[in-house]
């Protein structure tokens, strides 16, 4: 008698673990063929660069700029503004080039996380990963600042073709530092 209640609690276990086993498979299968699903990584791409408005003079929304690629530790390689004959500036601030990997076992890994799509070399070793923000500013006539930024990412492979290679960013980085620049315009 014992050994049939032990024999029926197994059947209805191991009924229980093979029913939800089978359920998690199918949901797993169905999440990956479903075309209406958003991929997390490519959330926030934009092919043609990150436009916006903001309501802040220019003069800030430029410092807050240089202020944020140098609080990413990021060097400023070219920066520039001046006037047009309306009166309202113009400006551009490039960074240099950003490591965010360097030589490790993951830099490939963090090369695809912020890639849109990465260079294929087979057999290739990366050694490091970079970016690089594009700003160009203008001053709007209502007293806003209109802010386009496009990044670059960039890796150099050392084994197959010893070169540096670039290519289009998924918009990880860029979403960052343009919430970056919104934060400091708002504390200031």
């Amino acid at each position: 008698m014992k050994n049939l209640s032990l024999k029926k609690l197994f059947i209805i276990v191991f009924g229980i673990l093979y029913f939800t086993n089978s359920t998690l498979a199918q949901t797993e299968d169905n999440d990956k063929f479903n075309p209406f699903k958003q991929d997390a990584k490519m959330q926030y791409y934009n092919k043609d660069g990150y436009d916006i408005d903001l309501p802040y003079a220019f003069e800030k929304v430029y410092r807050a700029c240089v202020k944020a690629i140098e609080e990413n530790g990021c060097q400023i390689m070219q920066e520039s503004y001046n006037q047009t004959d309306e009166g309202l500036y113009k400006g551009k601030v490039f960074s240099d080039y950003c490591v965010f990997i360097g030589k490790c076992d993951t830099t490939l890994d963090a090369i695809k996380r912020y890639s849109v799509k990465e260079p294929t070399i087979r057999g290739g070793v990366w050694v490091n990963g970079r970016i690089q923000y594009k700003f160009v500013l203008k001053e709007l006539e209502n007293g806003n600042t209109h802010l386009k930024l496009k990044g670059e990412i960039s890796g150099r492979e050392d084994y197959v073709t010893a070169k540096v290679h670039f290519w289009e960013s998924c918009g990880i980085f860029e979403h960052d530092i343009i919430e970056k620049i919104k934060s400091i315009l708002a504390g200031d």
